[in-house]
C-alpha cells in the first residue's frame, strides 16, 4: 500500500480521538504566515562546483493545542512554497508539507500518549533549518546524504509511549517508534544533469547544455539512489531519584531496520534485461532493489544532577550490538560482472558471500548540560548513537551541539548555535561518500516589533569534508524572514497560564 494512503488512514484515526478531549478547557489556535529570503554561495556544499542560490519561501502554519488536568493535545499543519534561482535551478516551485499530532493522558500514576508525524519534503532542503520556526534546528542529523538529492520524500513517524510511577521515586517508561521513509524517483532532467556534472566535460569547464538530453550523456545506469526503509524501535527505561537533585537511569532498546537497496554492480552481475528503464527516458536504467536488514540492541546507564538551581548536567554511557544481514543483497545465485577479471572478481564475490551476516559492537555516550541564568540560557549536547538512514544501513553518528540564547531587550532576542557531527555507516568496508565531517555556526537576531509581527535575520556558515573527497565544501548564507501571527486574547491567556 502506498505510504500516503496508509498515512491518511492513520490521520483519520488520530482525528477520531479528538472527542476524547471534549472535557478540556479550550482549544487554542495559532495560525501564522511568513516569507523567507535566503542567499547562499554554495547551497549544496559542493567542494568542486559551488551552487549559488537565491531562494524565496512562503509559509503557512496552523498550530493547535488543548490542555486539561487529565489530557493534553497539540498539533501543527505547515505548508510552504519555495522558488529557487541558481545555476542548476531556474525558478521551479517546490513545496514541503508537515503534519504532526500529539496526545497525552494521565491518571494518578500513569501517563500515556501517542505521537503522529507526517512530513513530505526533499532531502536537498533538509540541510537547512526553517528560519520561521524560532526553536528549530537543522533536521539533517547526519543520517542522510542530503546535499544533491532533489526528490520528493515522505516520512512517517508513529510514537506510542507509556510511563508508570512505580513508587514516589521510581518510574518505568516504554516507547515504540515506527519510522517509514519512501522516496519518489527524480525527474529525467535532474538525473541527466547530475550525470553530466559528474562527467569529464563539466570537469573541464564546458558550458552546461540547455536543454540537456540523453545525447549529452549517452546511455547509463543510475547508481546510489536513496533507499526506502522501515524501522521499528522499542525502548524501555527505569528512572529512580536517589536524592531530590540526582536521578539514576537504566535504558534498554531494540530496533529492527529494513531497507530496499541496490546491489553493487562492481561485485555482482546484473543482466541488461533485468535493468529497469526510466519512465521518461528509456536509455536511463536502474538496478532492481534488494532487501538488506539489520537489528541493534542498546544498553545504557545514565546519571542526572542539578548542581545549582540554574545548572543541570546529565551523563549516559552504554554499549550497542548490531547484526547486519545481506543475504538478499548478495545471493547464492549471483555471478561476477561480465567483462571483469575472473580471478580477483570471483575472490571478492566469494568473500562477500561468506560475510553476508556480520556483527559489530560499539559504545554509546551522551552528555547534556543546561544553564538558565534568566535573560541568558546555555545548552550543550554531545552524543554517540546508532540511527536509521536512507543509504541502506544503520549509521553510527557522533554529534555535538551548543547553543546560547539571550534576551537583549523586551522585544529583541539573540541566539548563537554551533553544531558538528561525523556519521559513518556501520557496515562500511572502506572510504565512501557518506562518511563525512560537518560543521555549522549560526548567529541570529529576532525582533518582535509588534504583537503580531516578528522578523529575524541570521548568518549561517557550513563546512563539510567527505571521507572520499580531497576538497572541502564551504557555504556562507544570509537569511531573512518576516512572520505574521494574528493577535488572539484567548491564546494569550492560555499561554500565560
Amino acid at each position: 500500500m502506498p505510504l500516503h494512503r496508509h498515512s491518511l488512514r492513520i490521520a483519520v484515526l488520530a482525528a477520531l480521538s479528538l472527542p476524547m478531549l471534549a472535557h478540556a478547557d479550550v482549544w487554542v489556535f495559532e495560525p501564522s504566515a511568513a516569507i523567507d529570503q535566503r542567499f547562499d554561495d554554495n547551497y549544496t556544499i559542493d567542494p568542486d562546483r559551488a551552487d549559488k542560490v537565491s531562494a524565496t519561501r512562503v509559509v503557512g502554519t496552523l498550530g493547535l493545542s488543548r490542555e486539561a488536568p487529565a489530557a493534553k493535545f497539540s498539533g501543527l499543519i505547515r505548508v510552504d512554497g519555495l522558488i529557487t534561482q541558481s545555476d542548476e535551478q531556474s525558478g521551479e516551485l517546490s513545496s514541503n508539507q508537515v503534519l504532526f499530532l500529539n496526545s497525552e493522558f494521565n491518571s494518578a500514576r500513569t501517563v500515556y500518549g501517542i505521537g503522529f508525524n507526517l512530513k513530505r519534503d526533499t532531502p536537498s532542503r533538509d540541510i537547512a533549518a526553517d528560519l520561521t520556526d524560532i526553536a528549530s534546528v537543522a533536521a539533517d542529523t547526519g543520517a542522510s546524504v542530503t546535499q544533491d538529492n532533489n526528490v520528493a520524500r515522505t516520512r512517517l513517524l508513529i510514537t506510542p509511549n507509556w510511563k508508570f510511577n512505580l513508587t514516589r521515586r521510581t518510574t518505568v517508561e516504554a516507547g515504540l517508534d515506527y519510522t517509514q521513509v519512501e522516496h519518489e524517483l527524480p525527474s529525467a532532467t535532474d538525473v541527466l544533469t547530475a550525470k553530466w556534472l559528474a562527467g569529464p566535460e563539466a570537469m573541464a569547464g564546458a558550458p552546461f547544455p540547455n536543454p540537456i538530453t540523453i545525447d549529452d550523456t549517452g546511455f547509463f545506469t543510475i547508481d546510489d539512489e536513496l533507499d526506502d526503509y522501515k524501522e521499528t524501535a522499542l525502548n524501555v527505561a527505569v528512572k529512580t531519584k536517589l536524592t531530590p537533585i540526582t536521578t539514576l537511569s537504566f535504558f534498554a532498546g531494540y530496533s529492527d531496520y529494513v531497507a530496499e537497496s541496490e546491489p553493487d554492480r562492481n561485485l555482482v552481475n546484473i543482466p541488461f534485461e533485468a535493468l529497469i528503464p526510466d519512465g521518461e527516458v528509456k536509455d536511463i536504467r536502474r538496478v532492481p532493489k534488494r532487501e538488506t536488514r539489520s537489528n541493534t540492541t542498546k544498553f545504557r546507564i545514565g546519571y542526572d544532577r542539578a548542581f545549582t538551581q540554574t545548572l543541570n548536567v546529565g551523563f549516559q554511557v552504554g554499549i550497542f550490538t548490531t547484526q547486519i544481514d545481506d543475504s538478499d543483497l548478495i545471493r547464492d545465485s549471483d555471478v561476477i560482472p561480465a567483462g571483469s577479471d575472473p580471478g580477483p572478481a570471483q575472490e571478492r564475490l566469494d568473500e562477500a558471500l561468506s560475510n553476508r551476516v556480520s556483527s559489530t559492537n560499539g559504545y554509546l555516550a551522551a552528555i547534556t548540560a543546561t544553564k538558565n541564568a534568566g535573560i541568558t540560557r546555555y545548552s550543550f549536547k554531545f552524543g554517540v548513537d546508532v540511527l536509521p538512514s536512507d543509504i541502506g544501513s544503520q549509521v553510527e553518528s557522533l554529534e555535538a551541539v551548543g547553543a546560547l540564547e539571550r534576551e537583549l531587550g523586551p522585544l529583541l532576542d539573540f541566539s548563537f548555535r554551533i553544531r558538528a557531527y561525523e556519521p559513518d555507516r556501520l557496515d562500511s568496508k572502506g572510504e565512501d561518500d557518506f562518511s563525512r565531517r560537518f560543521l555549522s555556526m549560526e548567529p541570529k537576531l529576532i525582533w518582535r516589533f509588534s504583537r503580531a509581527w516578528t522578523t529575524a535575520a541570521s548568518y549561517r556558515y557550513r563546512r563539510q569534508k567527505s571521507q572520499a573527497d580531497t576538497g572541502t565544501g564551504v557555504s556562507n548564507a544570509l537569511l531573512f524572514s518576516l512572520k505574521y501571527t494574528p493577535p488572539s486574547a484567548i491564546r494569550d491567556a492560555e499561554l500565560a497560564k
